[in-house]
């Protein structure tokens, strides 16, 4: 049986299509990550998550591939779960191998949604993608833009998200996605639940395909 694999996509993401940002109504940060996203076809990242629900908290880290329009591959390289591999092809399923070699032969599919392949707050695997965070940010609420931290010696412009239904959003008061001023592509993404921070995700070696 396959061990439960705590992966925490992208908190901000409800799906993985394109967006489309109107300039006249989205942050300036927004329009610039939208427009960099059309440019391409893929990219890998290697993303490390902390998530709390409550008393208890996961800390994972995962390398992540996504291909347009909807093929994600993720190999899970700290925490729970290390060494087991995730794909999906934009359908209702994950198909999920343990281990490399021969042992990677040992597969299962499960629903996405099944306890084995969400996170602690019920994320799922087709919330990682930028496109799905894209998509994300056009949900009811406030949009609001500031200066952002330096992520990794790059300034960023943070983009904040008041919700208007929070239950409809995991519970999330408030999210913040910090845009890197060079890529134009998310850095570090943010979730509040009230006052608490539970949901950190980060961005790193972003490489992309064209």
């Amino acid at each position: 049986m396959v061990a439960r694999i705590a992966l925490c996509a992208l908190i901000l993401a409800l799906g993985t299509g394109a967006a489309t940002v109107h300039p006249a109504k989205a942050p300036a940060a927004l329009v610039a990550f939208d427009h960099a996203w059309k440019l391409v076809s893929a990219y890998t990242s290697t993303v490390t998550v902390f998530e709390r629900q409550g008393a208890q908290t996961q800390n994972m880290a995962f390398d992540y591939s996504f291909s347009k329009p909807s093929t994600i591959a993720v190999r899970v390289v700290a925490g729970a779960n290390k060494g087991a591999r995730l794909a999906w092809g934009g359908g209702d399923t994950v198909l999920v191998r343990r281990g490399s070699g021969l042992l990677s032969l040992l597969k299962k599919t499960v629903s996405l949604h099944d306890p084995l392949v969400t996170t602690i707050r019920g994320s799922t695997i087709s919330q990682l993608s930028f496109g799905a965070i894209l998509e994300h940010s056009h949900q009811p609420g406030v949009l609001t833009e500031s200066r952002g931290d330096v992520i990794n010696g790059i300034a960023t412009e943070k983009v904040t998200l008041i919700p208007t239904h929070p239950l409809a959003d995991g519970h999330l008061t408030r999210e913040v996605i910090e845009i890197s001023a060079l890529t134009h592509f998310p850095a570090r993404i943010l979730g509040y639940e009230g006052p608490t921070l539970v949901r950190t995700i980060d961005f790193a070696d972003i490489r992309l395909g064209h």
